[in-house]
């Protein structure tokens, strides 16, 4: 079965939004001549798409193309979904947007259509999204359709961050291991000796697959696991600046301020009392979870 959009809106080009809780509706397989974004509210289903079964659980956000040929099996009694309906011409203009930079590419050709797993505060900031989005149609009218794409782009920015997950599935297991076991305090404060004996690889091997797989020597992976210590301690602690400096693995304060400008644009004592005074939030900084979900692959599928 294929659905058009002229079925669920008097207009093409406006968006629709809606709660699809009737198993029997979802279980028809189809495809569609629009985009679909969905976010499971609550439940769990088998989803089959494009010859292929996916487990679905509450804080999954699915991005389905127009021939991505779908539908859901074995749903729980509670199973919902949040369901948008996007217009071809509004993703089209998205990527535009956002540019190649973007990589539109990636979303389109995978096999599988682009998923994401929230977290339980993304879940609860993007379902209060989906809500807007109905209660703007009603409430906003005519500017409702430029609240939606505002909307629809914060969404997708978020979830779907610039450098998707994917880029990393190449990274050996045991770089992927060292980076998590270089997270350990003990480790990056030993630095370099430390990664050296861990990935019992020779230098000049562990520098070339730093630089390859993550774009940085490892000295520039240690100085960073180093900065975002000690910026954690700025903010959760009355410690001097000094006193961290040390604590974070530094031996020279001036390297440490100079280091920490560099990845801040101010001194740790400038970034302190900016926080204190609310001048600034940790979320405006690498802090952002955001970041740290693109900076630190995946863990290893045991």
């Amino acid at each position: 079965m294929r659905l058009t959009i002229q079925q669920f809106v008097s207009n093409p080009s406006h968006e629709y939004v809606s709660m699809i809780e009737r198993h029997n509706q979802l279980q028809i397989e189809h495809t569609h001549d629009f985009y679909e974004l969905f976010l499971v509210k609550s439940g769990s289903a088998y989803h089959n798409v494009n010859s292929t079964t996916q487990l679905l659980t509450k804080g999954t956000l699915v991005f389905i193309r127009p021939d991505d040929s779908h539908g859901y099996d074995h749903m729980s009694p509670d199973f919902k979904i949040l369901n948008m309906i996007v217009d071809t011409k509004i993703i089209d203009a998205l990527f535009d947007y956002l540019g190649e930079g973007y990589d539109p590419n990636y979303f389109l050709s995978i096999p599988l259509p682009p998923k994401a797993r929230l977290s339980e505060a993304e879940f609860s900031h993007i379902e209060h999204e989906f809500e807007q989005l109905v209660l703007s149609k009603r409430i906003l009218k005519n500017r409702s359709e430029t609240f939606f794409k505002i909307t629809l782009m914060n969404i997708f920015t978020t979830c779907f961050p610039l450098k998707p997950v994917e880029q990393y599935a190449k990274i050996p297991d045991w770089l992927r291991w060292l980076i998590l076991e270089m997270m350990k305090k003990d480790n990056f404060i030993e630095g370099l000796p430390a990664m050296k004996r861990l990935s019992n690889k020779s230098y000049e091997h562990l520098a070339r697959s730093c630089r390859k797989y993550l774009n940085k020597a490892p000295t520039e992976l240690i100085n960073e696991l180093k900065i975002d210590y000690s910026v954690k301690a700025i903010v959760t602690s009355t410690d001097k600046i000094t006193d961290i400096c040390l604590d974070s693995g530094f031996e020279s304060l001036s390297h440490y301020y100079h280091l920490f400008k560099k990845y801040y644009g101010m001194s740790p004592l400038e970034f302190r009392r900016k926080v204190e005074n609310r001048e600034i939030s940790i979320y405006d900084t690498k802090l952002d979870p955001a970041y740290v979900s693109r900076s630190i692959p995946e863990g290893i599928a045991f």
